[in-house]
């Protein structure tokens, strides 16, 4: 374990502004407290009421708690009966306390989320299991993640906890929902148990190759594993049910950026890597790089789709991720891309190198010895005589689809099923905006200049 003055200045320092007061503590299960007292009172015996989650595991960071509350039902109950039950025992307390909104949120099946006095709450129906064995819904199983973590994690490690939570903040990976796809609360504690601290794991992860593995209860062979969830960046098997990956939602991306943040952190410890300072927007430094850069900046821009953010943030990656391998097709070259949110819309935002393109494009036929396709080939691309060859394939003249870029991606805003466009994404896209760079200039700047600022000249 590396200790030192350093490290142990950096990591007071942090706690200090992100460790909740005893009085915090106090205010905040006070106020969990009594919609846990109004749901008893109103449900019927055989259904238990149950607080998880950071408060109730202790690993909680001000202003960032997670307040969530289950119903636990017995298996005499059918799961539609859950469902609606469920909903309308939370309704009933969300309107007893007045809530300032609430919404149906989605899992396997629905639940209410609603924020009282700026406080957000889960209100979550499950059933009520000893063991994994008997789970019956995927939310079965959360209840039982907070009386494991709160079997083995003991105090000072959940203060470990919070470090690695605001140094995954810090790097703008904390979260494993579909807009980050980075590491889960649930997932920091499984790393700081099986790693006892915060500074042993990024001696850890600084080392990481690879797929890294951890099965904290039975310590099977990596390989077995690594088999088993095939395709993740990581794998960390959860201690309550053997066959999840807690860490499946963790991209290569956000595993890369905590790589490399731990071995920035090891050899300079700041407290920067929890709290990066803000930069201030500057246009002049914008007109900078964009004048360096000679590439195209454009982009799409939908009404925000009102459905679940991890069923929208994937569809919105998939849809980038199609029109970069459909410019590809058509010659163009995409440098990257990049996602953001702003008053109700949404914008994709696509970097191109190569942006404008002849009206003409060479286009390869068989080789020569295969006649009846390279009859074919003459016959459909109209080829004349004098027969242009290249070593052994004829070859043809053909006028491109599209010159410019942006007339690609006017094409997939009226045939958005041709260019399979996700569901959700396509409702939106045939009243899409195709923004020019200086309408992005005007509508998101200070998103393009983080875009900009990551990848600077």
């Amino acid at each position: 374990m590396i200790t030192g003055r350093n490290y142990q200045n950096v990591f007071d320092h942090v706690l200090n502004r992100v460790k909740p007061s005893n009085a915090e503590i106090k205010e905040d299960w006070e106020f969990i407290g009594n919609i846990v007292h109004r749901l008893d009172k109103l449900t019927p015996k055989d259904i238990s009421v149950e607080v998880a989650g950071s408060i109730a595991k202790g690993t909680s960071l001000r202003g960032d708690r997670d307040f969530d509350v289950f119903l636990l039902f017995s298996k005499s109950y059918s799961v539609m009966e859950l469902m609606t039950d469920g909903l309308k025992y939370a309704k009933q307390v969300v309107k007893a306390v007045k809530a300032d909104k609430s919404e149906i949120a989605y899992a396997e099946h629905p639940y209410l989320r609603a924020w009282v006095k700026g406080k957000e709450i889960d209100i979550v129906p499950s059933y009520k299991i000893a063991d994994i064995s008997e789970r019956v819904t995927a939310v079965d199983r959360s209840p039982l993640h907070t009386r494991y973590v709160n079997s083995v994690l003991n105090k000072e490690q959940k203060d470990e906890v919070r470090l690695l939570k605001q140094f995954l903040k810090g790097a703008g990976v904390y979260g494993a929902e579909g807009k980050i796809q980075g590491f889960s609360g649930y997932l920091c504690e499984l790393l700081i148990i099986s790693h006892s601290s915060f500074i042993d794991l990024l001696e850890s992860a600084s080392k990481w190759k690879g797929t890294p593995v951890f099965d904290i209860e039975k310590n099977r062979d990596p390989k077995t594993l690594v088999g088993k969830f095939q395709g993740p960046a990581m794998i960390v098997v959860d201690p309550v049910d053997e066959n999840r990956n807690v860490a499946a939602a963790v991209s290569k991306t956000s595993l890369s950026v905590l790589i490399h943040s731990a071995r920035e952190f090891l050899r300079s410890p700041s407290v920067r890597y929890f709290f990066p300072p803000e930069k201030k927007v500057s246009k002049k430094w914008i007109e900078k790089q964009l004048k360096q850069r000679d590439s195209l900046i454009t982009g799409v821009e939908i009404d925000k789709p009102q459905i679940v953010e991890d069923i929208l943030w994937p569809q919105l990656y998939k849809f980038a991720d199609k029109i970069g391998h459909r410019a590809k097709e058509h010659g163009f070259s995409l440098f990257d891309n990049d996602i953001a949110e702003k008053n109700g819309k949404m914008l994709v935002m696509f970097e191109f190198e190569i942006y404008r393109l002849p009206k003409m494009k060479k286009v390869i036929g068989p080789p020569l010895w295969f006649k009846e396709d390279v009859e074919e080939f003459i016959k459909k691309h109209k080829v004349i005589e004098p027969i242009w060859f290249d070593h052994d394939r004829i070859l043809s003249l053909s006028k491109r689809k599209f010159e410019k870029v942006e007339e690609l991606l006017k094409d997939v805003k009226a045939r958005s099923k041709e260019y399979g466009v996700p569901p959700d994404i396509k409702k939106k896209i045939s009243k899409a905006k195709v923004l020019s760079l200086a309408n992005i200039k005007k509508r998101y700047l200070e998103f393009l200049f983080n875009y900009l600022q990551k990848r600077n000249l």
